[in-house]
């Protein structure tokens, strides 16, 4: 069997200065592309590098306010556990603040309009503060007016006749101390 081989050069041999050039080319092409590759990763390395430093500031304000963040929890919890003390003290103060008949009587005088007369008082002496009246009124529409006053502190009317001098009333109510 007879080897072929096909040459389809114009001539059979090289030119050199041809390839040469070409080659040079060839490699000057590739050079080129590798620094342009080189430099635009050194352009993102140093992007993310930048980035970088941005996050990490970023990440230690943030553990710096933590820190302040913590500090001023303590000294709150601190601060509320020294005024704790004394705000313990100072509720145990106020309630034992058994009772005050004057500031129930004053609160009786405030609520009260000029056509009713008090008949009979019963203070009970303790803190959820029953008070019982007996109550003469000269019309209708003062004694509704002192039902709307009374209605918030459990207004209990036990009697209400009517006379030929107005109308007579027994009214039950509660006057706890916060209240007043």
């Amino acid at each position: 069997m007879r080897k072929i081989n096909y040459n389809l050069a114009a001539d059979r041999r090289i030119n050199g200065r041809s390839f040469a050039w070409r080659a040079a080319l060839l490699a000057l092409a590739t050079l080129l592309l590798a620094g342009l590759a080189a430099f635009n990763l050194s352009r993102q390395f140093a992007s993310d590098r930048s980035e970088k430093s941005k996050s990490g500031r970023i990440g230690e304000q943030i553990a710096e306010r933590q820190r302040l963040d913590m500090l001023h929890r303590k000294e709150i919890a601190a601060w509320k556990k020294e005024r704790g003390k004394q705000l313990t003290a100072a509720n145990r103060l106020i309630q034992r603040k058994s009772f005050s008949f004057i500031s129930r009587l004053d609160f009786l005088e405030n609520i009260f309009g000029p056509g009713l007369r008090l008949r009979k008082i019963e203070l009970a002496n303790e803190t959820s503060g029953r008070v019982k009246v007996a109550i003469a009124a000269q019309s209708l529409k003062e004694l509704y007016e002192l039902y709307k006053k009374l209605a918030p502190f459990e207004l209990i009317i036990a009697n209400e006749t009517q006379t030929a001098e107005g109308y007579l009333v027994s009214l039950d109510f509660g006057i706890g101390n916060e209240k007043i």
